[in-house]
């Protein structure tokens, strides 16, 4: 599982990620559904820009045939952030690898279970917080609060306040990073 291009330029310039939950579909059921062809690309591959931004950070990406339901997913996320440290990016680039490379239904619970545990969580308090949907309201006022200041997409980054929706590479990441400030 490789570093996303955010993460690499968070390493070379010491700067801190902040990740929030942000859903894509939120009208997506809580079993998911098949996800829709984006344009440039086929039944099983991702359109090509996406494919050499994907090689660029020397990732694996496959395009996954299932759009799951990131309730849970985001939840966990919450707490992974809680427990400090690198639990977050660890618990991050566990699922996103899970997701991209072999098409993880992040919406099944017992699928972030093991992602967890991969990721060091201790599933023992985290999943009965799942199970009860303790972090459930603020992943939906997260979701709305960035709906509401215009957020409409991911991945979108807000640097030193200016707001840049895209996927960027890692050379425009660190222009806008010294352009903007620390």
């Amino acid at each position: 599982m490789g570093l996303g291009r955010l993460d690499i330029v968070a390493k070379e310039l010491e700067i801190s990620v902040d990740r929030r939950p942000f859903l894509l579909r939120p009208d997506c059921p809580p079993e998911g559904q098949p996800r829709r062809l984006f344009d440039g690309e086929t039944e099983t591959e991702l359109n090509p820009a996406m494919q050499e931004r994907a090689r660029g950070a020397n990732l694996i990406m496959r395009r996954p045939q299932w759009s799951p339901n990131t309730l849970y997913v985001h939840e966990a996320t919450l707490y992974a952030k809680e427990q400090g440290g690198e639990a977050d990016d660890r618990f991050h680039h566990t699922a996103a690898a899970a997701y991209w490379e072999n098409s993880a239904d992040l919406g099944n619970l017992e699928v972030v279970r093991g992602l967890a545990e991969i990721a060091g969580l201790d599933w023992a308090e985290l999943g009965p917080r799942l199970e009860s949907g303790y972090y459930r309201q603020a992943v939906l006022e997260s979701n709305e609060s960035a709906r509401a200041s215009g957020i409409g997409g991911t991945p979108t980054y807000l640097i030193g306040g200016w707001r840049k929706f895209g996927d960027l590479g890692v050379e425009e990441l660190k222009t806008i990073i010294g352009a903007v400030g620390r």
